[in-house]
């Protein structure tokens, strides 16, 4: 399977997908399977959201 097409929030194919998720989706990938002749639309999406703060790695 290979993706082709990868979208943002707001672009063409993306707005029925926007309108159902909002500001929880990152991006709609299109991937084709070239065996099946079949093509999947995928979404990614932010589940949960907290504070976070990276440790102190210092070189050394």
């Amino acid at each position: 399977m290979r993706t082709r097409l990868k979208l943002k929030p707001g672009q063409r194919g993306t707005k029925k997908l926007q309108a159902l998720y909002g500001d929880r989706l990152i991006c709609v990938r299109y991937r084709y399977d070239f065996e099946t002749g079949r093509r999947f639309k995928t979404i990614e999406l932010i589940v949960d959201e907290k504070a976070w703060s990276p440790r102190d790695h210092t070189m050394r």
